[in-house]
């Protein structure tokens, strides 16, 4: 556009040398003053235009690039996840490594899942003992409260045989191992604050200092073991969406809380299983979960090995 009303000027400039050529002397002079001006205005104007309109071209290339680029980071920081973790029907390494890292890393950690046997076992490897834990679980009093977990694992092909019944009596006693988890490894962590729910979460959320993890037991369709699982950084809008959620749950009238000190004894925590699960911890269950707790901590632990986190997305 800039070019055409140059040239418009440069000819305007000529056709009125040009007719000024045509008149007397005063005419002539009057014209010629005016062509000159608009002919001295359109070269200038030209030579201008071709000098300065490459630099404007880049500057205007380069802020592009830059508001591009600052949308896509923010995208990036916001929404995609650092790492992300296919679904299997074996545990991951890379997984369970990478997450071990976090938590020895981190201060303070909050749970949202079904059960703590892994929990715990990750607990029991922490080389400090001032975490701060805040484990949100299902409350086992409440009818219904695990039909949501007991329906994806009756979606996987390797308990498709069993009922819903026996899925949800599995489930209920993974959570007792767990909680006999907790208390065995309290003197691994400042406090353990467990907080019961009536509508607990499908999907895992797990939260440290510096990220936030999720892993997907809402997608019915993977039937696998071992959901997919993804692990954003601290200044994305899920770490800071699940921890406001969290916050929100603890502090909500209708959540029973208890907490497993270092101080908590065996005859104390008996008291508390029972207020927590409605069940009496006979020394018989109390020994049976004990084994089926240790059993899954012994396996955790011996599949941690240094390993490369896997590639990032």
């Amino acid at each position: 556009m800039q070019i055409l009303l140059l040239v418009c000027s440069l000819l305007v400039s000529l056709i009125t040398i040009w007719v000024g050529s045509q008149l007397s002397s005063g005419w002539r002079e009057g014209a010629n003053a005016i062509g000159l001006g608009l002919l001295v205005s359109a070269v200038f104007g030209m030579a201008q235009s071709v000098v300065t309109d490459p630099i404007s071209k880049e500057i205007l290339r380069q802020s592009i690039t830059e508001e591009v680029r600052g949308a896509l980071t923010h995208l990036h920081t916001s929404y995609i996840p650092t790492h992300e973790f296919p679904p299997s029907d074996q545990p991951g390494i890379g997984f369970n490594a990478l997450m071990t890292e976090d938590l020895h890393a981190s201060s303070t950690y909050w749970y949202r899942g079904i059960h703590t046997k892994f929990c715990a076992a990750r607990f029991s490897m922490l080389r400090s003992s001032n975490l701060q834990a805040h484990l949100i679980l299902p409350d086992p009093t409440v009818p219904h409260s695990l039909d949501a977990r007991s329906e994806y694992r009756v979606a996987q092909a390797s308990e498709s045989s069993l009922t819903l019944q026996e899925i949800r009596e599995s489930t209920l006693r993974s959570i007792w191992a767990g909680l006999v988890g907790l208390f065995l490894v309290r003197n691994k962590c400042g406090s353990i604050e467990v907080l019961l729910v009536s509508t607990p979460s499908l999907d895992r959320f797990e939260i440290f200092q510096n990220s936030a993890w999720v892993t997907l037991f809402s997608d019915m369709d993977q039937g696998t073991r071992f959901p997919r699982a993804m692990r954003f950084p601290h200044e994305s809008l899920i770490y800071r969406m699940q921890e406001a959620e969290c916050l929100a749950i603890r502090r909500s009238p209708t959540t029973r809380r208890f907490e497993i000190s270092r101080t908590t004894t065996e005859e104390e925590f008996v008291s508390l299983f029972s207020a927590l699960t409605g069940q009496d911890l006979t020394p018989e269950l109390l020994t049976e979960l004990r084994t089926n707790y240790e059993g899954t901590a012994n396996r955790f632990r011996s599949s941690i090995r240094p390993q490369p986190a896997p590639w990032p997305r």
